[in-house]
């Protein structure tokens, strides 16, 4: 707990993906296991400048994350299927 908080930015397909990994902190939730939730942002550009322009990633995926391995990874795969998207429309 208390880890600092970190961006990892990724390049995929010519626009880079922005994530933020960070502990969820659930009031009235007991640290039983499974253990800590970890929660995710992810943000799209064209540049690799960080941009707080993010979106909060469980309000659309509902899943549970008890690593920050696990939060950024879903976060890098939510980036790359949004950019593929994206590509496909063009």
């Amino acid at each position: 707990m208390g880890e600092k908080l970190y961006r990892i930015i990724e390049e995929y397909r010519a626009m880079y993906i922005q994530v933020i990994a960070f502990e969820v902190e659930e009031l009235g939730r007991s640290r039983e296991p499974p253990g800590q939730k970890w929660g995710f942002l992810v943000g799209i550009r064209t540049t690799p400048e960080p941009d707080d322009d993010l979106v909060y990633g469980p309000a659309q995926d509902h899943s549970d994350y008890y690593t920050r391995a696990a939060a950024e990874q879903a976060a890098l795969d939510h980036g790359r299927t949004a950019i593929d998207a994206f590509w496909a429309l063009k």
